[in-house]
C-alpha cells in the first residue's frame, strides 16, 4: 500500500510540475509594464525637479529662492500587446503657488497595420524637438526663449488624437503625422487702451491684446509633423523635422485671435565610443498672428551643442534668439553655459551660466537645478 501512495503521490507532483511548465510556455514573457496577467499594477514613477536661480534683475521675484518647481509621478504599462498607457499627473510652481495637474494621459496605438500608428488622450504636442519633452527629461535647466515666447511657460499640451505613419521602402527612418487638439485657453480680464496697429494707426482694444505677454495657441488647433533621420556612418546620425500648427491664440474669446507656427529643427549626433556623445541640436519657429492691431510675423531660434565626456559628465553651450507674440514687437537673446553632473540613470545635478539681452537690457542669472526620481519614467532614455 505504502508503494502505491507514493507511487500516486510522485504522478500527481509531476503532473503538477507540468501544467506549470505549460502555463508558462503558453503565457510567455510578460511586457514592461504587465507583470504577469494584465490585472496586475503598471510600472509606477515619481519625481521631483528642484530648481533655484539668482539674478541681477531686482523685478524677478523669483531670485534668491531654491524652490520644488515640479512633482510628478506616472503610471505606466501595456494593456494590450501593441498598446500602451501612460498616465502623468504634476504639480508645478506657478506665480509662487503650486497648480495640479494631468500633465498627459494617453492610450498609444503601436501597430494599427500598413504603417500606421497613433495615438490619443490629453498629449503634448509633437511640435519640434523640445515641446514633446518632460522638465526632467530636457538637456537644459529652462526651455529656450522661442518656445516661451511661442508656447507660454509649460508644455503646448491638447485633448485630442494623433495619426502617425511610417513611410515604407525607403533606405532611412521617416514619418509623417497629423493631430487635431482642443487646448485651454488663458482667461484674462479686459480694458479698454488706445494702441497704434502695423501700420501706425491709432485703434481701441483691450488693453490684453498689447500688455499681456501670457500666450500660447488655444481653442481647436491642428498640428503636422514630419521628421527624417539617416545613418551617416561611423557612428553620425542627422536627424530633420518640419512642424506645423493652425489655431487660435490665447485671446480669442476677447477678440479676434488667428495662429499659425510653422518651424524646422535639425539635429546631428556622433558617438565617438561607448559613452561620448556629441549633439548639434537647432530649431526655429515663425509665428503668424491675426488680431485687431494686425497681422503679426514673429520668429524666434536656438542652437544647442552639449558634448558628454562619460557616464557622468555633460558639457553644454546654447545660444537663444525671440522675438514676442504682442503686437508691441520686443526682441530677446542669450547664451547659456550648462554642466551636468549625472549621479544615476535616473538623477543629476545640474549648473547654468545665463546672459540675457532683453531689448537692450543686459541680465546676468544664475541657475542650480536637482533632479531626481525612481521608476522607468525617470530614466533619461524612457
Amino acid at each position: 500500500m505504502k508503494k502505491i501512495f507514493f507511487v500516486l503521490v510522485f504522478s500527481g507532483l509531476i503532473s503538477f510540475l507540468k501544467a506549470q511548465e505549460n502555463s508558462l510556455i503558453s503565457e510567455g514573457t510578460p511586457l514592461q509594464g504587465m507583470r504577469g496577467r494584465a490585472i496586475n499594477l503598471p510600472d509606477i514613477s515619481a519625481l521631483a525637479n528642484i530648481t533655484g536661480h539668482s539674478s541681477d534683475d531686482r523685478k524677478d521675484e523669483n531670485r534668491n529662492q531654491l524652490l520644488i518647481e515640479e512633482v510628478e509621478t506616472a503610471f505606466q504599462g501595456y494593456i494590450y500587446p501593441q498598446m500602451r498607457a501612460d498616465i502623468i499627473l504634476a504639480i508645478h510652481s506657478h506665480d509662487a503657488e503650486y497648480e495640479s495637474e494631468i500633465c498627459e494621459a494617453k492610450a498609444s496605438f503601436l501597430n494599427l497595420g500598413y504603417g500606421f500608428s497613433g495615438e490619443a488622450g490629453k498629449i503634448h504636442l509633437d511640435f519640434g524637438k523640445i515641446n514633446k519633452l518632460h522638465t526632467h527629461h530636457l538637456p537644459t535647466t529652462d526651455k529656450p526663449l522661442v518656445l516661451n515666447k511661442f508656447f507660454g511657460d509649460h508644455e503646448l499640451a491638447g485633448q485630442g488624437a494623433a495619426l502617425k505613419y511610417l513611410i515604407p521602402v525607403l533606405p532611412f527612418y521617416s514619418q509623417i503625422q497629423a493631430g487635431f487638439w482642443t487646448v485651454n485657453a488663458h482667461h484674462h480680464s479686459e480694458s479698454e487702451a488706445q494702441v497704434a496697429d502695423v501700420n501706425g494707426s491709432t485703434i481701441t482694444v483691450n488693453s490684453l491684446n498689447h500688455n499681456d505677454d501670457e500666450f500660447s495657441p488655444s481653442d481647436k488647433v491642428y498640428s503636422a509633423r514630419w521628421n527624417s533621420s539617416f545613418d551617416l556612418g561611423d557612428q553620425k546620425e542627422l536627424e530633420i523635422g518640419f512642424s506645423g500648427l493652425k489655431g487660435r491664440g490665447a485671446h480669442y474669446e476677447e477678440h479676434k485671435d488667428n495662429v499659425e507656427i510653422t518651424g524646422a529643427d535639425l539635429t546631428f549626433r556622433w558617438f565617438p565610443s561607448t559613452y561620448k556623445k556629441w549633439t548639434f541640436q537647432n530649431e526655429w519657429m515663425h509665428l503668424k498672428r491675426e488680431v485687431p492691431a494686425g497681422t503679426l510675423n514673429r520668429d524666434g531660434f536656438y542652437s544647442f551643442l552639449n558634448y558628454r565626456a562619460d557616464k557622468y559628465y555633460d558639457y553644454g553651450l546654447r545660444v537663444d534668439y525671440s522675438e514676442n507674440a504682442a503686437p508691441e514687437i520686443s526682441y530677446e537673446r542669450a547664451v547659456s553655459a550648462v554642466f551636468t553632473r549625472h549621479l544615476t540613470e535616473t538623477s543629476y545635478w545640474r549648473l547654468t551660466g545665463k546672459k540675457r539681452n532683453a531689448d537692450g537690457k543686459n541680465i546676468n542669472e544664475l541657475w542650480f537645478q536637482l533632479s531626481f526620481g525612481i521608476g522607468p519614467h525617470s530614466h533619461e532614455l524612457e
